[in-house]
């Protein structure tokens, strides 16, 4: 029984994250049609989207990891295409291993249709958590 069982901690990072610290997100938008170097043009703006939102985020104790979730979905908001980065340094991106893993992103969203849609990404903090959960325990 205790397994099943979420501890206090948990508890309070799945509410912070609910609460939106940490989180930062941002969309673009494709139109119908949209070729190769339509996309190849999004991995810029995308990256630095990832660089400014991590150069606004807090590092308590060093913490500075990052999680990144990338979609893609079509006009009626289903989902085609989704990336997740798991857990990573930010020195990931801010060198070429960072800006292949959106490309490659790009590649299936390519490969997804040709209709409207719009690509989302979600950066979440740890910093960020580990500063909030500091700041209550004090």
């Amino acid at each position: 029984m205790l397994f099943n069982r979420k501890s206090g901690t948990h508890r309070k990072v799945e509410q912070l994250i609910r609460d939106g610290v940490g989180v930062r997100e941002s969309s673009w938008n494709l139109p119908a049609g949209s070729d190769r170097v339509a996309l190849d043009a999004l991995a810029e703006p995308m990256s630095r989207w990832v660089r400014d939102s991590m150069s606004e985020m807090r590092r308590p104790y060093g913490i500075d990891h990052v999680a990144l979730a990338l979609a893609c979905r079509d006009q009626d908001g289903r989902i085609l295409v989704s990336n997740s980065f798991g857990v990573v340094r930010p020195g990931l991106f801010y060198g070429a291993e960072g800006e292949g893993r959106i490309a490659a992103f790009l590649d299936d969203v390519g490969a997804s249709g040709d209709g409207p849609r719009e690509v989302v990404g979600a950066l979440l903090s740890l910093g960020d958590i580990a500063f909030s959960m500091n700041a209550k325990a004090a």
